[in-house]
Order: structure tokens, then C-alpha cells, then sequence
């Protein structure tokens, strides 16, 4: 259904949706009122006519003259056709009389646990001792003792009464019995159906008298509106400025104030543009508008370059940035195997020390200290060489909790000075990275945010799952997709702004001279670029820094 577009439509189905919104709220609740009110009297009628009951079935239970008793509720269920069923029941459960006699003497079951804990009416046994008064409750129940009569449809929920027969203060039993809804449901129907019916009438005719009265004083509003429309500028010899002055504004009488009041304004608009246009005329050698057109053109060209040259500076130090992670992989690489070379050469000599050496000798422990140092020396180059190859050196699934949790426990014992915490998510996606790389990754960042801080001091870890959607990494770079973020987090002095966009260039560092290479943050962003992820730091000067890495999950990680 298209929208509609003129003023006349909107106000019509802008009152239609009010009143009929009105109309079916002030329906709804006085349903809700008399549906409470006729189901309370139904209730109460209920009660009376169940305690009437339970005094004569007292009497005649207690003399146990069960004849005069089935009588009584035979009587009683044929005088109320809403009496659907009926048992009396003794103190032990057992049916005593009963609508279907194949119930007598049998132990009272339902087919379903008992209706709900809340009933609709509970009235306890009076207080002051009243022999003839037990606890009395009334349920909305489907329950049948041998299946529901003819009159009752399947699945139709009645009133289950339970009251308590007590006589000379002696529990004698219980009235068991069910009443039809019908005629409640049946007198709710029509008032509904009469309500509906009146609200329909009311609403068509609210709405025709709505529309007459907007027809009404919308007919010169579209007078006017049409005249405008039919004003032609494009005649031969006729500027807008002759059309607008010749243009008609004769008041009526007849018609509103919003329309007298549209067409003085309009009138003012024209005079305004009469005035302005002889002006213009007057004074069409004047470029002071032309010039102020040129400046304010001038000035939009000058900030779109200087966003363009921002673009280029920030593109330009990121190139930089690769280029230097590049040159220092190249040089790693080269070092990595010359170190190779080297202890090749040790483990060999001292394999040959080893052979060469009496059992028992001091040679042999030696040779092996040594064999040992070489493997430990051997493991920091492959991780050297991982980062020079810009590349994975053995990856494989892997989960960042277990990395993280093995390295707090070093920095724990290596800085007890300070308080390490940690948040992991108990659903961490798996990465495919090389072990040895991250494990180097997360150390760095450790110490890092451990030498920012001095003396005692916080540091706090969290990993958490993220699905990026366009994620602008940098000008020339956004990410989309499954990624899980380790975040380090220190509460030290916090980076300057004006050294934060080098805290990733190679061999940048502010510690004093001896005391740092410059290379941690810097391997930090070779390896996480090399496995498809970023590095971000986020720092304010005297509220610590942030420094957090993102990488993708496994293609095949569960959304």
C-alpha cells in the first residue's frame, strides 16, 4: 500500500489510526473489566450454592444415610445444568457417592496432578470454630473423574470446587465437583462481539465526520496550492518576477485564518522577491557575489588537500614502518643462520669431547652443560628466523589461554612486586599460528607494560571473542570477519601522543641507553602482520596503556 502523499490523506489516516487505537484500547478494558466481574459472580454463586450443598451432605454423612445423600446431589446436579460432576469423597479419599456409581468405594484419583497452587478463590476454615465451615477452593481445571459429559467439548477448562465437609467439628469428608464455563464464555462472546460492533459503528462515523470537516476547510488550501502550481515562467516576454506580481491573492471571508494567514506570508515572500530581484538588476556589475562564490569554492579545495596530504603523510610513515620491518627481517634472517652455523660447529665438538672421554670423566658433564646452552640458544634463533621469513614458521591450531596462562606464571614469579590479572574467556576460538612466534608475542607485551610500570603496579590480560565488520585498521587497511583480541593492559605513566605513532618502528625505544633494543613492540607488529592479524595501542599520559592484538580464528570456529 503506497504512503499517502497529500495533506488531506495523511490527516484522515493519521485520525483513523488514533480513534481506532483508542477505540480497541477502551474495547479491550472493558472486556477485561466485566470479564473480572462476571467471572467474580460466577465464582460467588459458586460458593454459595456448594456450601448449601455441604451443610445438608454434612447432616446426612454424619447419620450416614447415604441414600438420602445421593438424592440430595442427584437433586442438586439436576436443578443446576452447570453442575457437571460430582463426588463425595471420605477423609481416607475413598468415593462415598458419586454421579457415576462406578466410582463408589474406589479412592478418588485424578488423571493430572492436582490444578494449579494458586486457585482462583481459597477460604480457609473459620477462625472462630464454626463447625460447618471447612477450607473451600475453586480451580481451573480439564480434569473429568471417568471423562468429560457430552455438553463439554474436548480440551474445554471448568471450575473444580474442593470443600471441606466438617460437622460438630468432626472432618467428615470432601465435595468434589465441577462446573461448566459456558454460560460465562457464552455471555462474554456476545458482549465482544457487541463491542466490536460498536466500536466499528463509532469509528465509521467518527471517521466520516472527520473527513467531512477536513474536506471542508482543505478545499481552499488546494485552490491555492493548484493556483501556484499553474504559474508558467516559461512564456516568451514574461520574467518570474511579472509572474509573481500579477499573481491573484484576493481574500475570502469564507475561508480560514490558516488560509488568510499562508497567503499573507506568501504575499510577504513576493514582495520580498520583487524587492531583490530590482536590486539585482540594479547592481548586476557588482562581482562581490561572484567573488565570495570563488572564495568559499576556494576554501573546499584547500581542505579536501589538506586531507589529501594527511592521507598521503599517514601512508607514507606506514610504508616506513615495512620497509624497516623488512630491512630488519632481511638482517635477522642473515644472523639467524650464521648462529646456526656456529652451533652446529659447538654441538658437534662437544659431541666429539663426549666420545672421546673416559666414563666418569669431568669432560663428559661439561660437554653436556654446553650441549644444553647450544638448544637453549638454538630455540631463540628459530624464533629469530620465524620473524625474518615474514611468515609462519610451524603453525597449527592453538589456544591463546594456555599461552597466556604459562607466561603470567613467569612474569609472576620473575616480578612479585606486581599484581597480575587475568580474564579469559571461558569460549576462546582457535588460531592457526606458530607457537614459538606467539608465545615470543605475548612475552613481549608482558614485559613491556611490566618496564612501563615503577615499583608495585597492576597489570591486567583479557581475551575475547569479536566478529569484525569493516573495521578500519588504517586508511589502507579494513578487516572483516572471526577474530579473537588478547588485550594487555598496565596502569604506568601512559605513552606521550607525540611518540605513539613510533612505539612499533624498529630499535624506537625510550629506555636509557643499554637498557632496550627497541625490537619488542616492533616484533610484536612483524609476527601479528605475518599471521593475518593487527596490533593496536590505545594510551592517555597518567592512565596507563592498552596494548591489544587481534587475530583470525579458524575457518571452521562455530558462530
Amino acid at each position: 500500500m503506497a504512503a499517502p502523499r497529500n495533506l488531506q490523506a495523511k490527516l484522515l489516516v493519521s485520525v483513523c489510526i488514533i480513534v481506532s487505537v483508542t477505540v480497541s484500547v477502551l474495547s479491550i478494558l472493558v472486556f477485561y473489566m466485566e470479564k473480572k466481574r462476571v467471572q467474580a459472580h460466577e465464582l460467588e454463586r459458586i460458593f454459595y450454592k456448594a456450601d448449601a450443598m455441604k451443610k445438608r451432605l454434612g447432616h446426612l454423612m454424619y447419620g450416614k444415610n447415604w441414600r438420602y445423600l445421593m438424592m440430595t446431589l442427584s437433586n442438586a446436579k439436576t436443578a443446576d445444568p452447570s453442575l457437571l460432576f460430582f463426588a463425595v469423597t471420605d477423609p481416607e479419599g475413598r468415593v462415598l457417592a458419586a454421579d457415576d456409581e462406578t466410582l463408589v468405594g474406589k479412592a478418588f484419583e485424578r488423571t493430572q496432578p492436582l490444578a494449579p497452587a494458586n486457585p482462583l478463590v481459597r477460604k480457609p476454615a473459620s477462625p472462630d470454630g464454626d463447625a460447618g465451615m471447612g477450607a473451600f477452593s475453586i480451580f481451573l481445571s480439564r480434569f473429568f473423574p471417568t471423562g468429560p459429559p457430552a455438553a463439554v467439548h474436548k480440551g474445554e477448562v471448568v471450575f473444580e470446587v474442593i470443600y471441606d465437609i466438617v460437622y460438630l467439628n468432626q472432618p467428615m469428608g470432601t465435595l468434589r465437583a465441577g462446573y461448566s464455563r459456558a454460560d460465562m464464555n457464552r455471555h462474554l462472546k456476545v458482549l465482544l462481539l457487541s463491542m466490536l460492533g460498536t466500536g466499528v459503528l463509532i469509528l465509521l462515523a467518527i471517521i466520516l465526520m472527520i473527513y467531512l470537516v477536513i474536506r471542508r476547510h482543505m478545499v481552499p488550501i488546494e485552490s491555492f496550492v493548484a493556483q501556484l502550481s499553474g504559474l508558467d515562467f516559461s512564456r516568451e516576454g514574461r520574467s518570474v518576477r511579472d509572474s509573481l506580481s500579477a499573481f491573484p491573492l484576493d481574500e475570502n471571508p469564507k475561508e480560514t485564518q490558516d488560509v488568510r494567514q499562508l497567503k499573507q506570508a506568501f504575499r510577504h515572500i513576493r514582495d520580498q522577491f520583487v524587492r531583490s530581484w530590482d536590486q539585482l538588476e540594479n547592481h548586476r556589475t557588482n562581482l562581490s557575489q561572484i567573488v565570495d562564490e570563488r572564495t568559499a569554492a576556494l576554501n573546499a579545495s584547500n581542505e579536501q588537500l589538506s586531507r589529501q596530504i594527511k592521507e598521503r603523510k599517514e601512508i607514507e610513515s606506514r610504508l616506513l614502518t615495512v620497509q624497516k620491518l623488512e630491512a630488519i627481517g632481511t638482517l635477522a634472517g642473515g644472523v639467524a643462520h650464521e648462529f646456526n652455523n656456529l652451533f652446529m660447529a659447538i654441538t658437534g665438538y662437544a659431541t666429539l669431547i663426549q666420545k672421546r672421554s673416559e666414563p666418569g670423566h669431568p669432560n663428559i658433564e661439561m660437554a653436556e652443560k654446553i650441549r644444553r646452552l647450544v638448544e637453549n640458544g638454538s630455540r631463540s634463533v628459530q624464533q629469530l628466523l620465524g620473524f625474518a621469513r615474514s611468515g609462519k614458521y610451524s603453525p597449527g591450531p592453538l589456544n591463546l589461554n594456555e599461552i597466556l596462562r604459562g607466561s603470567l606464571v613467569i612474569l609472576a614469579s620473575s616480578r612479585k612486586k606486581m599484581s597480575v590479572e587475568a580474564d579469559y574467556a571461558t569460549d576462546l576460538w582457535m588460531v592457526y599460528a606458530d607457537r614459538s612466534q606467539m608465545e615470543q608475542v605475548v612475552m613481549n607485551l608482558l614485559l613491556n607494560a611490566a618496564d612501563a610500570i615503577e615499583g608495585q603496579g597492576n597489570i591486567r590480560v583479557k581475551t575475547r571473542n569479536h566478529e569484525l565488520k569493516e573495521f578500519q585498521v588504517s586508511l589502507e587497511k579494513t578487516v572483516s570477519g572471526k577474530f579473537i583480541c588478547f588485550s594487555v593492559v598496565d596502569d604506568g605513566p601512559g605513552i606521550p601522543p607525540e611518540i605513539q605513532p613510533r612505539i612499533f618502528d624498529p630499535f624506537f625505544t625510550t629506555k636509557e641507553l643499554g637498557k632496550g633494543s627497541g625490537m619488542g613492540l616492533a616484533s610484536v607488529f612483524g609476527i601479528t602482520e605475518n599471521h593475518g592479524g593487527f596490533a593496536m595501542a590505545e594510551s592517555e599520559p597518567g592512565r596507563g596503556a592498552t596494548f591489544s592484538v587481534y587475530l583470525p580464528a579458524l575457518a571452521d570456529t562455530p558462530s
